[in-house]
């Protein structure tokens, strides 16, 4: 187990210790529950953020509970702008950072726009996790201009003749 932010628990959080994966098929099916209960749910699917013109790969296992519950996907694309318009890293939580200074370096920089674009709903019908998650992946960079990377595949299991 790993420490839970106090106010982010309070507010019915879900937690994933990326860490140690064994909680994750119950965090998929408690997502999958709250979303057939009608929750909203928001998932930071890369589990980070990143500075520069690469993103992360968009984690499958909440695409998981969509398709389970389904429900659609609305991918949602965030850029933070300077006031000239051009685009800014200073919000990336970066690395080892803390929260705290995080929060210090964006409420120190003079003028921030944060621009938030709801994108289409992505049907789960028939589709597989590793493809929703990258129609989303495609959704969210076509707005910031930053290329995800696909998921690697799992290790797959070949049997072999003795």
């Amino acid at each position: 187990m790993f420490p839970r932010p106090r106010v982010a628990a309070r507010t019915g959080a879900l937690f994933v210790d990326r860490a140690g994966l064994r909680d994750l098929p119950r965090t998929v099916s408690g997502t999958a529950d709250a979303l057939r209960d009608g929750a909203v749910v928001g998932v930071f699917p890369e589990g980070t953020t990143w500075c520069g013109a690469a993103g992360g790969t968009f984690r499958r296992a909440a695409f998981q509970a969509a398709i389970d519950a389904r429900v659609p996907v609305r991918p949602v694309a965030f850029v933070v702008r300077r006031p000239d318009g051009v685009p800014t890293s200073v919000g990336a939580f970066v690395g080892d950072q803390t929260l705290w200074d995080s929060l210090c370096r964006v409420l120190r920089t003079p003028v921030l726009t944060c621009e938030m674009t709801v994108l289409p709903d992505l049907d789960p019908t028939g589709a597989d996790r590793r493809t929703l998650a990258a129609s989303a992946a495609a959704a969210v960079g076509s707005v910031t201009g930053v290329a995800h990377h696909p998921a690697p595949a799992g290790r797959r299991r070949v049997p072999v003749a003795a």
